[in-house]
């Protein structure tokens, strides 16, 4: 994609606050971001047409995207690029025109800015996000990320050429290294690091929470899945056939600048190898992404005007771990981000002193938790919640640190406090029912009628299109509300026809009517449609939670199949359901589901060994899988003699 360059006069105009280096080197700053850590995706919030929306902080992305439904929801003009001033390349595909979306009024650092283009991406990637901000409009002067800190400063250095701009290092190492590419309207973060002596190629990317790298550059490494201490972590991607493994892995070396760390552990996935940098462009090559994890452990300048980039370490473990959906999975000993080692090139930086103000407390505090410091996170979100007592936003944050932190009682406390003071806001009610619905004994008597009311107050504030629909439907459908439930994907669904979307939300309502036992030729035909686009799906590249991957058709997804799998074992067709069971489980070993689902169909068959090992394995994927199925009055049961040739 090519773009015109904006004219940034309007910002720099406002430089301010200069400070000094040697040599008559003057850091003048332009202004700041404040960055709000979502677990682990740096948010910050910027004006359109007099409104306050929330983007994600994307480095990766050459381009600043906006979603369709907030172009709908704003009611942004949007229409063909002029000319061609703008293009998308697309591997293997040539060039296409793109849709661009054009804000009036954009209100950014603190400067109004005019009709600012934005493209408009139709997949459903950003959640309650309307959109990412990418190199288009951070490329406006140097750029400090100080993410543990809640902040991203902008800086234009003068007389400056040679120094290096490090400058809150003044007794701290810092690491320098060369990036690779810097033009006159946006960069690409691509530098070299080495992983067990082997150069790779890696990206700086606030837009994926964690660091990944490519087996194809751990195989280069000396790195396979089957190497000593390699544990695998199942299967990620979406269910329209965006699939990849991805494991866990020792590493005895990452070094990148003068930074080097002995003894740590990465994630590895069998992505694509040559990736592209800003999600849809294709231009370099990357091995390895330094995702948000990295971000929060250090501090990083990105000297533009040198095409440099500076980092110090902050402390903490450089690559996150953690994935709550991969939890059944085992780790290998010193897989826990806790036992990473330390780099030996530089030691903790974190200034002295705190925020003064309750948002910074706030910020701070978020950093905090997505680092998993929850103690350190709810000692600044207390203190925040003291300087602001009426501030339903810093009781609801603390309230999700305290659901991370497992202080289930103390988040209940939060949220209800949170609800109080703002009895609209959807993302505490949505909290308080989950939180309710998986640990009934918090609430008091008629804990059920609680959530319940939480449920209705949710269907009546989200958008139709929003994806928290899907969140309730699934709630729902645990209570046994599978009306309540369906109606809320039907909504859903009539507002989405991208594929992908439709995929989702044509597994969920089969999935739904298969688990009530209800119109299940309608379930079956949700689930072929659901196949049917997604064996049509063609190959394109999109975000996942650990960076970038390339998406291709495959024989069906693992949770379609699941799900079909489940409306023929309701009516008792078992091989058919055996089938489907065995083609979602080779895509994907672990699904407790599938393999207790296949246990009950070989069982009424009488396969009995069979069944009983299947319904033993996935009883200690997941202990809690049979008294799921027992809620469908699915159990198991010994084979009836006409059942057995179905």
């Amino acid at each position: 994609m090519r773009a015109r360059h904006f004219g940034w006069a309007a910002l720099l105009a406002l430089i301010s606050g200069p400070g000094a280096l040697a040599g008559g080197c003057k850091l003048l700053q332009v202004g700041t971001l404040p960055v709000t850590m979502q677990g682990l995706r740096p948010v910050v919030t910027v004006g359109l047409n007099g409104t306050q929306v929330p983007f994600l902080l994307d480095s990766g992305a050459f381009f600043s995207t906006i979603s369709q439904d907030a172009v709908t929801r704003y009611a942004l003009a949007e229409g063909p690029v002029p000319g061609d001033s703008l293009y998308l390349s697309g591997a293997g595909s040539g060039e296409t025109h793109v849709q661009l979306a054009t804000v009036k009024r954009f209100a950014y650092l603190g400067v109004p800015l005019h009709h600012v283009r934005f493209l408009v991406t139709d997949a459903n990637i950003w959640g309650e996000l309307a959109g990412s901000l990418g190199q288009n409009l951070l490329h406006v002067s140097d750029v400090e990320y100080d993410l543990a800190d809640g902040i991203v400063r902008f800086i234009k250095p003068v007389g400056c050429a040679g120094q290096p701009l490090a400058y809150w290092a003044v007794k701290t190492p810092y690491s320098a290294v060369t990036l690779r590419r810097v033009g006159a309207v946006h960069a690409d973060l691509i530098t070299h690091a080495a992983i067990n002596g082997r150069r790779v190629t890696v990206l700086f990317d606030t837009g994926s929470p964690r660091s990944i790298l490519s087996l194809q550059a751990a195989r280069r490494a000396g790195i396979t899945p089957d190497s000593p201490g390699v544990t695998p972590l199942g299967i990620s991607g979406g269910i329209a056939g965006n699939r990849f493994e991805i494991w866990t892995a020792p590493v005895k070396v990452f070094q990148i600048g003068g930074e080097k760390v002995e003894h740590t552990h990465v994630l590895i996935a069998n992505i694509e190898p040559s990736l592209p940098v800003g999600w849809i462009s294709a231009r370099h090559p990357v091995d390895m992404i330094l995702g948000d994890d990295f971000f929060l452990s250090h501090r990083i300048y990105v000297a533009y005007s040198q095409r440099k980039l500076y980092f110090t370490y902050n402390g903490g473990p450089l690559f996150n771990l953690n994935l709550p959906q991969f939890a059944r999975a085992s780790r290998s000993p010193g897989a826990s981000p806790a036992t990473a080692s330390s780099p030996t090139a530089a030691s903790a930086t974190a200034e002295a002193g705190s925020p003064a103000s309750a948002a910074g407390l706030a910020r701070q505090g978020m950093a905090f938790a997505a680092m998993r410091e929850y103690h350190r996170a709810l000692a600044d979100l207390t203190r925040a919640c003291t300087l602001a007592p009426r501030s339903a936003h810093d009781r609801y944050e603390r309230g999700i640190i305290n659901l991370e932190a497992h202080h289930y009682r103390s988040a209940l406390a939060d949220l209800d406090a949170a609800i109080t003071l703002r009895p609209d806001d959807l993302k505490a009610h949505l909290a308080r029912a989950e939180l309710l619905h998986r640990h009934p004994t918090l609430g008091v008597a008629g804990g059920r009628a609680e959530i319940e009311s939480d449920l209705q107050t949710i269907a009546r504030l989200a958008r139709p299109a929003a994806d928290v629909r899907l969140a309730l439907a699934s709630l729902y459908g645990d209570l046994g509300k599978y009306s309540a439930a369906i109606a809320q994907v039907d909504q859903w669904l009539s507002h989405h026809r991208l594929a992908s979307d439709r995929i989702t939300g044509l597994n969920e309502r089969c999935w739904l009517r298969a688990t009530a036992d209800r119109d299940l030729d309608g379930a079956l035909n949700d689930c072929d449609e659901a196949l049917n686009l997604s064996e049509r799906t063609p190959t394109n590249l999109y975000r996942s939670h650990f960076g970038y991957t390339q998406s291709a058709p495959t024989s069906g997804s693992p949770a379609v199949r699941d799900s079909r799998a489940l409306v023929d074992l309701r009516l008792g067709r078992y091989r058919r359901s055996i089938d489907d069971y065995d083609t979602a489980l080779r895509e994907d070993p672990r699904l407790p589901t599938s393999l207790y689902g296949r246990g009950l169909a070989e069982l009424r068959r009488g396969e009995i060994h069979r069944g009983n090992a299947d319904l033993a394995a996935a009883k200690k994927l997941d202990q809690r899988v049979a008294a799921q199925f027992q809620r469908m009055g699915l159990e198991p049961a010994q084979p009836a003699a006409a059942a057995r040739n179905n």
